[in-house]
């Protein structure tokens, strides 16, 4: 396995270690009692695709990386005695069985995984769409838990019988750290959409409808509290010191919200990377009438975190500028298609070309579309070429129709009476100048840089740590993020892009028979 390693600002006593269990590996991270990120590391994992739409990793991987993790950063110089407490995140949607020994009995089935439609249907013939949105907060869709379990109740009903606990990806490992089996958070349970979020608890009426067996859902509990302390093997294991509390941790999308400087209700912020949100701290759910956000618990376990997700943003990104990125360096123009250099060189393509890109549209559905669209038969597409255009403009038309689809997310905020007096910025598109610009303008709303983008959801886990530690006194006081750069929005530029913005609106409800008709091609294949 390969690791990148990083070094920040001297140790103080008091630290605060964090896993933090993504898609694609776990970031290891120490951080200081001022959330001051203090030495980390990444430690990748396979994800596994035994058929078309599947998408699996087997949780001894996730265990591995955390051992591996962990070593690395004593190597580099981490004390465990200075360790206070360790905190969790990990990707939502999950479904890991477990048995009464705590053996895992089937990989987890991860967020990107689709074979769960029949499922979906059967859930749908019990309970309609909009009582199940209303009681969950969320839709009815396969990349959910819930029909996760159904498909192994049905495929494997001996291995459903089996099954004590049904957890998710941060939850294996504080079973693993503790010994102690079968808890979980509000904001991942709020997730397995097997959660009733008006009431706080399992959904248990629809449940039994269902014929789920309630009692192999975990124990709920509040990001902040202590799931239990680190065993003797654990200790042994990690090189750690035994005994060392171990809290509950979050999803990685509640973990995000309070690390990217989200304190009080009303705030909102953009999490750019592959793919991309736009989240805001609110009392409770919204329910939209269109069912076109979802809503999770809050790391506090009683606030609701708002969310409206595209599905493809800095990955539409990277799709296009690599085919283009690979035909200029056959050019010439380009010494390496790759590196930062190369993104650069593309920015400044697409400030070459003007707001509009000259009348070229892109609609970055290549992977179908969430908020507000929620159609998995929509494409990806370039409108509006001439003879004229250049490849400045398509690269600019790729900056503006990524950030046109995040509006389309914010829009759904405003018709629900949800207004945001700026807009915090966090993930890999934030290091880019143009894109917070350019999002500045569309939005019409200041745009805050956070100072650290890539470790929001680290941060965030290291914040709950902090709170269950007494550390901090609470989420709002936990920390003071001081933002180093703030875009202010330009009334001239935010009228033009509006004018575009408008045009970008009736693309996809025009071209949307071409999609569906196209899907019926693929599916008579």
């Amino acid at each position: 396995m390969s690791h990148a390693w990083g070094r920040g600002c001297s140790m103080k006593n008091s630290l605060i270690l964090t896993y933090d269990l993504g898609t694609t590996g776990n970031k290891c991270t120490v951080f200081d009692s001022r959330g001051r990120e203090l030495m980390s590391g990444i430690v990748p994992y396979d994800t596994i695709y035994p058929k078309p739409g599947w998408s699996e990793q087997d949780p001894h991987d996730f265990w591995k990386s955390v051992v591996t993790g962990t070593r690395q950063l004593i190597e580099m110089g981490l004390n465990p005695k200075d360790v206070a407490v360790i905190g969790l995140s990990g990707h939502m949607n999950g479904c890991i069985p477990l048995d009464r020994k705590g053996d895992v009995l089937y990989n987890n089935i991860i967020h990107s995984d689709s074979r769960t439609e029949k499922q979906c249907e059967f859930i749908r013939q019990h309970i309609d769409d909009e009582s199940y949105y209303r009681i969950t907060g969320n839709r009815l869709d396969p990349h959910y838990t819930l029909p996760k379990v159904l498909w192994l109740k049905q495929h494997y009903p001996d291995l459903y019988k089996k099954t004590v606990f049904f957890i998710n990806t941060k939850d294996y490992i504080s079973y693993r750290l503790t010994g102690r089996m079968g808890i979980t958070d509000y904001s991942d349970a709020s997730l397995t959409c097997m959660l009733d979020l008006h009431k706080g608890e399992w959904a248990y009426d629809m449940l039994k409808t269902l014929d789920v067996d309630c009692n192999k859902l975990p124990e709920l509990r509040c990001s902040h509290e202590t799931a239990g302390y680190l065993s003797g093997e654990a200790a042994g294991i990690l090189g750690l010191v035994e005994g060392t509390p171990v809290t509950v941790g979050g999803g990685d999308g509640a973990c995000a919200t309070r690390g990217s400087g989200v304190k009080n209700i009303g705030d909102a912020y953009n999490n750019f990377g592959s793919s991309a949100w736009i989240a805001a701290l609110n009392h409770a759910p919204v329910i939209d009438e269109a069912a076109r956000i979802f809503n999770f618990f809050d790391l506090n376990g009683k606030d609701m975190v708002v969310c409206g997700t595209v599905q493809s943003a800095a990955a539409a990104y990277n799709w296009a500028v690599d085919i283009m990125g690979r035909a200029a360096e056959e050019e010439g123009w380009a010494e390496k298609a790759s590196g930062k250099g190369f993104y650069d060189k593309m920015e400044a393509m697409a400030r070459s070309s003007s707001i509009g890109a000259n009348g070229i549209f892109f609609l970055p559905y290549l992977m179908g579309e969430r908020t507000p669209l929620w159609d998995p038969n929509t494409r990806g597409a370039f409108i509006g070429f001439t003879l004229f255009h250049n490849r400045n403009d398509m690269i600019r038309a790729v900056y503006e129709g990524i950030a046109y689809a995040l509006r389309t997310v914010l829009d759904v905020y405003r018709e629900n009476r949800l207004s945001f007096k700026d807009m915090i910025l966090i993930g890999g598109g934030a290091k880019s100048r143009l894109w917070t610009e350019m999002l500045c303008h569309i939005y019409n709303l200041p745009v805050k840089v956070h100072p650290a983008p890539g470790v929001a959801t680290s941060l965030g886990a290291a914040i709950a740590a902090g709170v269950g530690a007494g550390m901090f006194k609470d989420f709002a006081a936990a920390l003071d993020q001081e933002f180093e750069t703030v875009h202010a929005p330009d009334p001239e530029q935010h009228e033009k892009y509006e004018e575009y913005y408008k045009v970008f609106r009736t693309v996809y409800p025009d071209i949307k028979p071409v999609y569906d008709r196209i899907a019926q091609l693929r599916e008579q294949q």
